[in-house]
C-alpha cells in the first residue's frame, strides 16, 4: 500500500529477497498498474535495480508505453556490483541502456552510483527534483480521439540573468482513444 511511513518502507525494503531471476519490465508495469488506485495527480515510481531483465513476460517497449499512457514519471538508480562490471560488461551496459530509455521517455533520470553509499545522497535528489517540478499543460489542435503517440517538444528561453535553467520533459503522451460503439 501507498505510505509516508519511512520505517514502514525501510522495514519493507529489508524483507527484499534479491536472488533469483528479475522481471523488471513486469514489476515497472505492476506498479503502474498500482498507481492507478492512488488519490494524488503526480505519479512517480522510483526503480533500484541492477537494470538486467531476464525473466518478463512484457518488453521494455511495453513498460514505456504503459508509463506513457499512465502519465508516470519514473526514476531509477542502477546498482552495478563489480562482479557485474568486470563479468558481463555489454549486460551491464545493456541494463544500463535500458533504465535511461524508460526514465528518458517519461521525464524522469537516471542514476548509476558508483558505490552503494552514494545511494541515499541520489535519493534525496530524486526527492527535490520531485517537489520542484512543474506541470504544463496545452490543449492539442489535434482533435482526433485515436489514441496514437504524440510526440511533444518543450523550448525554454530563459529570461535575462537567470542563468542556467534545467528543463526535461516527457517526450510525448498517448491521446485519449474514442470507445467502439460496438463493444
Amino acid at each position: 500500500d501507498f505510505t509516508n511511513d519511512l520505517a514502514e518502507m525501510k522495514t519493507a525494503l529489508e524483507r527484499i529477497d534479491a536472488r533469483g531471476s528479475t522481471a523488471l519490465y513486469d514489476a515497472v508495469i505492476g506498479s503502474l498498474d498500482h498507481l492507478k488506485k492512488g488519490a494524488r495527480d503526480k505519479k512517480v515510481i522510483l526503480v533500484v535495480t541492477d537494470g538486467e531483465d531476464n525473466a518478463s513476460r512484457h518488453s521494455l517497449e511495453n513498460a514505456v508505453e504503459q508509463a506513457q499512457r499512465n502519465n508516470a514519471v519514473i526514476y531509477a538508480v542502477g546498482v552495478f556490483s563489480d562482479d557485474d562490471i568486470k563479468h558481463d560488461h555489454r549486460a551491464m551496459k545493456k541494463a544500463r541502456t535500458a533504465l535511461i530509455q524508460l526514465t528518458a521517455a517519461t521525464g524522469g533520470l537516471a542514476f548509476f552510483p558508483e558505490d552503494a553509499s552514494d545511494t541515499e545522497a541520489i535519493c534525496t535528489q530524486i526527492a527535490r527534483d520531485i517537489r520542484n517540478q512543474y506541470t504544463l499543460a496545452y490543449y492539442s489542435t489535434n482533435a482526433e480521439r485515436d489514441g496514437s503517440f504524440r510526440s511533444v517538444q518543450v523550448e525554454v528561453i530563459p529570461p535575462r540573468g537567470a542563468g542556467k535553467l534545467s528543463v526535461r520533459t516527457r517526450s510525448g503522451y498517448y491521446a485519449p482513444r474514442t470507445p467502439s460503439s460496438g463493444n
